[in-house]
């Protein structure tokens, strides 16, 4: 397992960290540790990372309280529709609740049970279609029929045998990689390998959807956002877009003007406009949700990981290598500023005139704007 990471925490996916079935350790410094998103709510700052980590700050970031959480498993995403209500995702497939205000969580989802069942799940549909297909062969008579049958049941003869080895292998649930909530109720998190899974009663039961968007590749889900009604985006691998205008039930595709991954998607929360953001400084801009898409030029060619709009004016991104980048026009331009650290940066959220910036070596703190905000 190598020593570091990079900012990217869709980057990391290949890399399977087990969830402990264990409270993730209090540490003095765990802020100082790798941490992979950040957000606020209300006046409460929260970060998430590696060891189950999740921590908040009621003082601007000066100072990290650590949350009580059910879990040792890498944290990737956090999310809070609103002061009281929160989820975070993460490694084998785990998504965490909290019901006060971020500061002890439940495990709302075991990704590794998920997945057992999952699996055993198709075991018993193949059982039953390779008895039924056998029943058909029998039935059938007619030459010609029996071949088209005996191919089918080659196939999923095949298919039976790789069942049967999944289940006695150990369980890998594919990493989710960001969550985003509407509301108290609604909410969507997307993951590894085409992973879309939806909620619509706050997290009480969460429906595998992944075939309702267009990615045979199973190309890696990496973000996702909304417009707190029923619009959401995703922005994956590939250079793929995903929209959908009824809070997840449905999506169609959207015309990508990249074909590399996108590592992040923003929305202004006034005006609507809309960021995408990946590998090698690519960064397009939207004011129509997502239907054309304008290139922002910007003094950098390296991979941007995270970013947050402080309010229609004011926009900042961040990436390798220490990469911190500020809007003050609202997102037409950005002129690249210095984060303090050559370390790379995953996350980004904010406080008065402070930037809080998370990634290796953990909270990073700056002042990046000309004006108040």
């Amino acid at each position: 397992m190598r020593a570091w990471v990079v900012c990217c925490s869709a980057l990391l996916v290949l890399w399977h960290f087990p969830a402990a079935a264990e409270q993730s350790l209090q540490m003095p410094r765990a802020s100082e540790a790798l941490l992979l998103d950040a957000t606020r709510a209300g006046e409460r700052l929260f970060v998430a990372g590696d060891h189950g980590h999740i921590l908040y700050s009621d003082d601007g970031g000066n100072t990290w309280q650590q949350a009580v959480v059910p879990t040792r498993a890498m944290l990737t995403a956090i999310h809070f529709p609103r002061p009281d209500r929160g989820w975070a995702v993460g490694h084998d497939g785990v998504i965490l609740a909290s019901t006060d205000r971020g500061e002890s969580w439940t495990v709302q989802r075991d990704g590794l049970d998920a997945q057992k069942a999952l699996n055993l799940e198709r075991l018993r549909d193949l059982e039953t279609r390779l008895a039924q297909c056998h029943q058909s062969a029998v039935d059938a008579n007619a030459a010609t029929a029996s071949g088209a049958l005996c191919d089918e049941l080659d196939d999923l003869t095949f298919d039976l045998e790789d069942a049967r080895s999944r289940v006695k292998e150990p369980v890998h649930a594919p990493p989710l990689l960001d969550v985003y909530f509407s509301d108290a109720l609604h909410g969507v998190a997307v993951g590894a390998f085409n992973t879309l899974l939806r909620t619509v009663d706050g997290g009480l039961n969460w429906t595998l959807q992944s075939g309702r968007v267009d990615n045979p590749d199973e190309f890696h889900l990496n973000a996702v956002t909304g417009n707190g009604g029923k619009q959401l985006w995703i922005a994956a691998e590939g250079g793929l877009l995903f929209t959908s205008e009824d809070g997840g039930a449905s999506w169609e595709s959207l015309e990508s003007p990249y074909h590399g991954s996108w590592f992040g998607i923003i929305r202004a929360p006034g005006s609507g406009a809309l960021l995408i953001f990946g590998l090698r400084g690519n960064l397009y801009r939207s004011s129509d949700d997502g239907k054309t898409w304008q290139q922002v030029e910007i003094a950098t060619d390296r991979t941007l990981a995270g970013g947050t709009f402080i309010n229609d004016k004011y926009a900042v991104l961040v990436g390798a290598v220490g990469t911190l980048l500020v809007s003050e026009d609202g997102a037409l331009s950005f002129n690249v500023r210095s984060s303090g650290t050559r370390q790379n940066l995953s996350a980004v959220t904010s406080v008065a005139s402070s930037a809080v910036l998370v990634g290796q070596g953990g909270v990073h703190h700056v002042r990046p704007f000309g004006g108040d905000q």
